[in-house]
């Protein structure tokens, strides 16, 4: 057989094929993670109680709004403990201006980060120590609550006995660098770490966002709650690993309707967050980053190869095959990745026009995923003006367990 059939032959593999086949994955991760829609009786009285933890490190831009949409919440029955994490700017004033003003509220002011602790780790773990509430929801300083976020995520929780419930939120994004690369990201670190099998009991995939993570407090005690992972630098993931390994019931659920957050508000902070997010999730191994960066050069560009190889056969016919096959399978691919990257920024809030301009901005995932490689390497991470070099320790959740 000659060889341009053999490569015909792996490329409809690799390219149309691996596209066909993301799509029934997609399919079936959305249908396992439309946990929100499902049935799930009233919340049954008297409510439990929830404290809501927000840690916040010199977001005085956004922090006023992110607190009032949390005292905003319809529940009946939950206090909010603000953190206020070494923040040179005034953040932590307004955490104060706003506690006076409603009593649900208290803030905890941190000023010192020990060693081996990364701040945000730390910070929490400070925070659930003094919570009293049944259960914790731990959000993100840069997130954005709809009214109904917690009532309805924790009567979904409850009727099904989850241990755990995470949401994936609406990215807010504004200009092209945000709108274009932050949903595409996204949609990469979520495949890596096949988002939706981890709702799923009968394998080891986990998965957590800590923009919105809702505890059970029996079970986050014990895992050994935020003191578990105090090294890591996605404590998010970990404890999800945690919770897999020990059999519990964690979930991760669409809730763009539920909120909305805005990670990053230029390109060289998209550039180092995701960065930090791929390693750290990773526990400094680069093997993930790299099957991404895989993915994408072959599953992705292939199809920008095999349309310039169509055009070349257009001026140059021989063989079996001419020009005609390899622009039809590399159109359908083509067209099939636009597509479906398109439905994924409008899964992410974004605008499905950006699937467009995938060219381009599938080069600045793969310089995303090479960074987070090189951070695997070097073991050195620099994130919101603290450096950190410490070794990312693996936890054995039997020593966990309290």
């Amino acid at each position: 057989m000659p060889l341009e059939v053999i490569l015909y032959i792996v490329y409809l593999a690799i390219g149309p094929g691996l596209w066909f086949l993301f799509a029934l994955g997609m399919a079936s991760s959305r249908s396992r993670m439309n946990i929100l829609h499902k049935f799930a009786p009233p919340i049954p009285e008297p409510f439990p109680t929830v404290t809501i933890i927000i840690p916040a490190k010199d977001e005085q831009q956004r922090i006023h709004q992110c607190l009032a949409s949390v005292l905003s919440q319809d529940y009946p029955r939950f206090d909010v403990l603000a953190v206020d994490d070494r923040s040179g700017d005034a953040t932590g004033r307004v955490m104060d201006e706003m506690a006076l003003m409603d009593c649900r509220m208290k803030v905890l002011h941190i000023d010192e980060l020990p060693a081996g602790w990364t701040g945000k780790n730390h910070a929490l773990f400070r925070a659930a120590s003094r919570a009293a509430g049944q259960w914790l929801l731990f959000i993100d300083s840069d997130v954005i609550l709809q009214p109904s976020a917690l009532s309805t995520t924790l009567r979904v929780a409850l009727a099904r006995r989850y241990d755990m419930l995470s949401l994936i939120l609406k990215q807010e994004t504004r200009g092209i660098w945000e709108s274009a690369l932050v949903p595409i990201a996204s949609a990469a670190f979520g495949t890596a770490y096949m988002m939706g099998l981890s709702n799923s009991e009968s394998n080891n995939c986990f998965f957590g966002n800590g923009q919105y993570m809702l505890f059970d407090r029996k079970m986050y005690d014990r895992v050994g709650g935020h003191e578990a992972v105090k090294t890591q630098f996605n404590e998010d993931m970990t404890l999800a690993r945690l919770m897999k390994q020990l059999r519990l019931r964690p979930r991760v659920a669409w809730g763009t309707e539920m909120g909305s957050v805005r990670m990053y508000d230029s390109l060289p902070t998209i550039m180092k967050g995701w960065s930090r997010i791929f390693f750290g999730s990773s526990c400094g191994s680069p093997w993930r980053s790299v099957a991404v960066m895989f993915f994408i050069l072959v599953g992705c560009y292939s199809a920008f190869i095999a349309a310039a190889w169509g055009v070349y056969r257009l001026g140059h016919p021989v063989g079996m095959l001419t020009a005609v096959p390899w622009l039809a399978a590399a159109a359908i691919h083509l067209t099939v990745m636009t597509t479906l990257i398109g439905v994924i920024y409008r899964w992410m809030g974004g605008r499905a026009i950006y699937a467009a301009a995938f060219f381009m901005t599938g080069l600045f995932v793969l310089a995303i995923l090479a960074r987070a490689v090189w951070m695997c390497i070097t073991g050195r991470v620099h994130w919101r003006g603290t450096s950190y070099s410490h070794q990312i320790e693996l936890v054995n959740p039997d020593k966990a367990v309290k």
